[in-house]
């Protein structure tokens, strides 16, 4: 892999900090739109959702917005030509592309979609990469240029930002379930029945939630009894995560959240940033993983039931043992899981796991 410059490595890691810098999920786009030029040249910056609908494609949030007289249904109604469209939607992969990669020069000016959208806008070169490629839909961010077309050293600085911008996403969509099952306004955080906890810059517990102590008590024992500190173990583990965006030498790796079972059940731990205050989000669940839950994440039957597995702490031999498969073939599954899902990690991998079944309803009787 190419060395970063160390003016690259600087913007790169003030982009983190502004990225995982919490301001809810419905400022999220701003914010990544705002970030990403100050890393990678971009005349125009893009974050959109589309969700295709029986057929036909409608854009759930567009940064960009109505640039000239009916754009927005032009670039719509011109969706089904775009070639990294078509190429995420094919593949479920989430990395950086060009429309280069895919079409000439020649061939992408004879496209509609250049001609009623991107000619209009000054835009000959467009590199994109996705969030989220699932069946519902497409979360897309896409950075736009007249000249010259964007390099490999683009894509690197691209593809090491992804998986950031995936796990800030990611916590974003957490609050926002807490928010919407819990009826944040008008509540202080003393009276809630969330699990979180906010900290002080020292470390020290500043306000924690009746149902956070709880889950502290039941999960990291009677070492989470004390008022003002965590327990020991996930003191030492919000410290390296505060850790990853400090340095200045290295690009870290994404802010993953914790996970700790005990007796059949999970708490997912994630660190949040709001304001300048340092926030704990504790979710339990207590669904059973089942490759049918696994469904909407986009992958085949047999790699759904891999993840399960993986979920579950097995490792590639014993996976292969219970689905009659050699350990290199679960490894090969395991690729294209990672591809799939945009992750790098067992760990992450799980985390989309068990956040898909999460959401998945309960079989009826």
């Amino acid at each position: 892999m190419d060395r970063l410059a160390r003016r690259d490595l600087l913007a790169l890691l003030d982009c983190l900090r502004e990225t995982y810098a919490f301001r809810g999920l419905a400022a999220f786009p701003a914010s990544v739109v705002s970030a990403l030029p100050k890393v990678i040249g971009s005349d125009i910056t893009v974050y959109n959702e589309i969700r295709p609908h029986g057929g036909s494609n409608t854009m759930a949030v567009d940064t960009l917005g109505e640039v000239f007289p009916g754009s927005k249904a032009i670039f719509a109604h011109h969706i089904p030509e775009h070639p990294s469209i078509n190429y995420y939607k094919r593949t479920r992969a989430s990395h950086a592309v060009k429309i280069s990669d895919f079409v000439t020069r020649t061939q992408f000016h004879r496209l509609g979609l250049y001609n009623e959208f991107f000619r209009r806008l000054g835009v000959e070169h467009q590199m994109a990469f996705t969030l989220e490629a699932l069946p519902s839909h497409i979360i897309g961010i896409a950075l736009n240029r007249g000249r010259p077309d964007f390099t490999e050293h683009d894509r690197l600085l691209l593809n090491l930002l992804r998986p950031h911008l995936i796990q800030a996403y990611r916590n974003a969509e957490a609050f926002a379930r807490m928010q919407q099952e819990l009826s944040l306004t008008g509540q202080v955080i003393e009276a809630l029945e969330a699990g979180a906890i906010a900290l002080a810059p020292d470390g020290r517990v500043r306000l924690m939630t009746s149902r956070a102590r709880r889950w502290l008590t039941e999960y990291f024992g009677q070492a989470s009894r004390s008022a003002h500190r965590l327990p020991e173990a996930l003191r030492r583990w919000v410290k390296q995560q505060e850790g990853l965006l400090a340095g200045k030498d290295d690009v870290p790796r994404p802010r993953q959240p914790l996970i700790v079972e005990r007796d059949g059940r999970r708490l997912v731990v994630r660190p949040v940033t709001e304001t300048g205050e340092n926030l704990l989000l504790l979710e339990e669940c207590h669904t059973t993983l089942t490759p049918s839950s696994l469904e909407s994440l986009g992958l085949s039957r047999r790699e759904a039931e891999v993840l399960a597995w993986v979920a579950l702490g097995k490792t590639n031999a014993e996976i292969g043992t219970i689905l009659s498969a050699s350990p290199r073939t679960v490894g090969k599954h395991l690729e294209r899981i990672y591809q799939k899902l945009g992750v790098e990690t067992r760990t992450a991998a799980a985390v989309r796991a068990i956040e898909a079944a999460r959401h998945t309803p309960e079989p009826r009787p």
